[in-house]
């Protein structure tokens, strides 16, 4: 196949397939349509949706990380040995 094809073939390529990606975002999509009211309802709702997520899922993932260090230090401390009760010496006082 010859090179001005391939090109042809990959610029044709880009093109069609671009629009669908760019209607993929809300915003892209609010902005290239002349959708009904009942559409761009959907479409803010989508928006309100994915803001959500872009903003919970780091706290989510922060909150799982501390979740787990805390078990992991639990599980640490229970397999440790205790250490013996300090000594005391009577009538002085003084614990070692």
């Amino acid at each position: 196949m010859k090179p001005a094809v391939r090109v042809l073939a990959l610029v044709l390529l880009v093109a069609f397939v671009l629009p669908a990606l760019a209607a993929a975002c809300p915003l892209c999509r609010d902005a290239a349509s002349n959708a009904d009211q009942a559409g761009q309802n959907n479409v803010w709702r989508g928006m309100y949706w994915s803001i959500l997520l872009m903003v919970g899922v780091p706290f989510m993932m922060v909150g799982a990380m501390i979740v787990a260090v805390r078990r992991a230090r639990r599980r640490l401390e229970a397999s440790l040995p205790r250490p013996p009760a300090p000594l005391s010496f009577p009538d002085t006082g003084v614990r070692l």
